[in-house]
């Protein structure tokens, strides 16, 4: 009886690996990596994997950096939000979203919302910030 295997060809598939940075972050060469592995057997990503899975990783300690986000940027997400809304200004390049009132209350209501639950604990120029903002939404909303 002969052996199934030895009479078929072997089978066999390509990886291209079209990442652009290597296991340690840093950046590769523009060259593409290729490697062909038998169907059935351990890819070369996967053997690395468990090499690297077994050592330690450990956080850099550096001193914090400041968000992105914070208050006064939360607050005029939600404006842009809601001047969208109500057709005072124009939806990014690519998006069609219609004039809704009620959706523009909504958001208006939520930064009402936002000032009530923070009286006290902004900063002058936040409070300040978001009761401008509420003023003109409030007076965009009522011309609308």
């Amino acid at each position: 009886m002969t052996n199934h295997e030895d009479n078929e060809e072997k089978k066999t598939f390509q990886v291209v690996d079209r990442r652009r940075f290597d296991s340690a972050g840093n950046s590769k060469a523009e060259s593409i990596s290729t490697a062909t592995v038998p169907i059935g057997s351990e890819s070369p990503a996967a053997a690395t994997e468990k090499k690297t899975s077994s050592r330690e990783f450990h956080m850099e300690s550096s001193k914090p950096t400041e968000s992105q986000v914070n208050f006064s940027s939360f607050v005029m997400s939600l404006a842009t939000q809601a001047m969208v809304q109500l057709g005072q200004m124009s939806p990014p390049p690519g998006f069609d979203i219609p004039v809704d009132k009620e959706a523009g209350r909504g958001t208006i209501d939520i930064l009402s919302m936002l000032q009530q639950k923070t009286v006290g604990n902004l900063s002058n120029e936040e409070a300040k910030l978001l009761e401008e903002i509420l003023h003109s939404l409030r007076v965009a909303y009522v011309r609308k």
